[in-house]
């Protein structure tokens, strides 16, 4: 995976699987091993550390740390509060900019959060993150083809991005288009083999395009790397 300058944190994000079919019969015989699952979801952010490749610029770099030190903290109130201070000095700064969005992400202020990663990728076209970042609230709030475009757009720029193939893979699966999901997760796969939810996500959409052994073979992969519902589901569908 490459990273950008912005941050080294996309391994750092936990996600829940989706790319279920959560109205599947809910019946003993026909249970879908996805009916409860829902969005791939990133439990938390964290901050773009430096301001100007670590240049001080004065007043707008030392409110640039404080938020971050604040970030760190869980203090995304105050972080909110100091970095909208730095913007002021330093309108067009795009960390700034993801940083704020990053807080209101954290603190499900999406609307905010959104409008703030748009515009740290107006003024740096190349952040990745903010895509990532954007692309998830457009898929929590129903938009899958916007999600999409943000994670293809991603994935133009960096193609050693797996996270951004594993959100797209479960937006696909959203849409039930599970050729183009498995060709997703194989790709997260590929970038970072012992990214769990991944193998646990390709058998699902395995086993809703019918080809239930190889759901199972990912499954057994992903109870092996601690994914409690791939137990769950070899236990329903496997044996």
């Amino acid at each position: 995976m490459r990273y950008f300058t912005l941050l080294t944190v996309l391994v750092l994000f936990q996600v829940l699987y989706s790319c279920g079919q959560s109205q599947k019969q809910n019946t003993k015989n026909n249970a879908s091993p996805g009916k409860d699952s829902s969005i791939a979801v990133f439990s938390g952010t964290q901050p773009s550390i430096n301001m100007n490749d670590g240049k001080d610029t004065g007043k707008a770099f030392q409110l640039f740390q404080q938020g971050v030190n604040e970030m760190k903290e869980q203090r995304y109130e105050d972080a909110v509060s100091t970095f909208l201070s730095a913007l002021e000095l330093d309108p067009q700064n795009p960390k700034i900019f993801y940083n704020l969005g990053s807080c209101y992400y954290t603190l499900k202020e999406y609307s905010l959060a959104l409008s703030y990663f748009s515009d740290a990728i107006k003024f740096n076209p190349s952040d990745t993150s903010s895509m990532i970042y954007s692309g998830m609230i457009h898929y929590t709030q129903g938009r899958i083809q916007e999600s999409i475009a943000l994670y293809t757009k991603a994935i133009e720029i960096s193609d050693q991005l797996y996270m951004a193939f594993y959100n797209r893979g479960t937006s696909y699966g959203r849409l039930e288009l599970y050729d183009m999901a498995i060709s997703d997760f194989s790709a997260a796969i590929k970038i970072n083999p012992s990214h769990a939810n991944s193998y646990m996500n390709r058998g699902l959409a395995y086993y809703y395009s019918g080809k239930a052994e190889l759901a199972c073979k990912d499954w057994e992969v992903a109870a092996k790397k601690g994914v409690p519902m791939a137990s769950e589901a070899i236990r329903e569908h496997c044996r």
